[in-house]
């Protein structure tokens, strides 16, 4: 039993021996045969996986170009740069567009409109709209006629948005002009994008502009002005440095403005919207003028400022 067991024991240890040995000096690498074609490498078969033939014979898949959406595609050829400009965004006061039957409104819807909201409780006539500039920290207020008289737009943008988009389209779409629904209240409010028949712009300025209005007329700009005669409103063309033509300024009715303290330069310019004959006496700001403040007249009024020097 000892021979035997000793014999069995060198058996096992001879073989344990032999598998390290073949271990050590990789002989099962060696040992692998595998048929490969003339030119072909000889590939460790300790790789796992299949290894693709290098030959023309294997397709690869397609990839679509689309993945590639941050990555030149090389088989394209480059197009030839544009020199045709982006399309700029209209700004909020541009230059009117007349002819015989549509305008574009610009600032002329923004007067009925506020006087619209102030109708029906949308803001007060009388009421403070604070005004923000834009890159400023300083805030300021203005009235609703005076932000039209200014044709302040940061204030105007303020108004756009206390009276809103929807009651705005509404508004227009009662009186028959129907808008597109993508412009917001701003362009509404400013008039941009869209035009309009100017008898439909018109009867808004008869139906909704009050006589606490009448200070605002002429409500000009850009060549163009929306002034009241004895027929009604009527839009008017503007000779550069004259005023409105003055073959409506004898049916133009409106205010004398309140020239107190103004500069005479400053008093001549606000006149000279209205009328052209202008006496003035003296200078430094103005101590007095006539007709008075406020006073309603018609036309070619004469009026006379006198200023702080002129006695």
């Amino acid at each position: 039993m000892n021979k035997k067991a000793n014999r069995r024991a060198f058996f096992v240890c001879l073989f344990i021996g032999l598998m390290y040995a073949s271990v050590a000096f990789r002989l099962p690498e060696k040992m692998n045969i595998a048929r490969v074609s003339s030119g072909e490498k000889i590939m460790p078969s300790s790789v796992v996986g299949s290894i693709p033939k290098a030959n023309s014979e294997i397709s690869l898949p397609e990839v679509p170009v689309s993945i590639f959406k941050n990555q030149p595609v090389e088989s394209e050829t480059p197009k030839a740069a544009s020199h045709q400009p982006e399309p700029q965004q209209p700004s909020a006061v541009q230059r009117v567009k007349l002819d015989d039957k549509t305008i574009e409104p610009s600032l002329f819807i923004a007067l009925p409109l506020v006087a619209y909201a102030i109708k029906e409780g949308l803001i007060e006539r009388d009421g403070l709209i604070f005004i923000q500039k834009e890159g400023y920290n300083t805030v300021n207020c203005k009235k609703p006629i005076d932000i039209l008289r200014d044709k302040d737009e940061q204030g105007l943008k303020v108004i756009a948005r206390l009276i809103g988009k929807r009651p705005s389209l509404d508004f227009l779409k009662r009186e028959g002009i129907v808008l597109n629904q993508d412009l917001d209240s701003e362009k509404i409010i400013f008039g941009i994008g869209y035009s309009m028949e100017k008898e439909k712009l018109l009867s808004l300025y008869s139906k909704y502009v009050s006589e606490d209005f009448q200070c605002l007329f002429p409500f000009a700009m850009h060549g163009v002005a929306v002034v009241k005669t004895k027929q009604g409103f009527e839009f008017s063309r503007v000779r550069e440095g004259q005023g409105i033509d003055r073959a409506k300024a004898e049916d133009q009715e409106w205010m004398v403005p309140n020239l107190i303290n103004l500069s005479v330069r400053a008093a001549i310019e606000k006149l000279a919207s209205h009328t052209s004959k202008i006496k003035v006496y003296g200078n430094g700001n103005v101590v007095e003028q006539s007709p008075r403040a406020f006073e309603r007249t018609r036309g070619e009024t004469e009026c006379t400022i006198y200023g702080r020097t002129a006695r």
